[in-house]
């Protein structure tokens, strides 16, 4: 049973990547504009959460001075 089971999905995941490569091949410049925009979009969501969790942490350690009397 688990053979047939990861079979079928061997089978499906060829058939996905097949189908895929037969878009990016069909279709470079399309491709390649999506993956410069998800690209962007994830370095601007990883930049602006990085800062965010920065002036946290300062937040915190300010904090915690404060009450500690520092």
């Amino acid at each position: 049973m688990s053979s047939n089971v990861v079979s079928l999905f061997a089978d499906q995941l060829t058939g996905a990547a097949k189908s895929t490569e037969r878009y990016v091949r069909s279709n470079p410049w399309q491709t390649a504009g999506a993956l410069a925009v998800v690209g962007l979009a994830a370095g601007l969501a990883l930049t602006r959460s990085t800062r965010w969790f920065r002036r946290r942490r300062a937040d915190l350690a300010a904090a915690a001075s404060e009450v500690s009397g520092g």
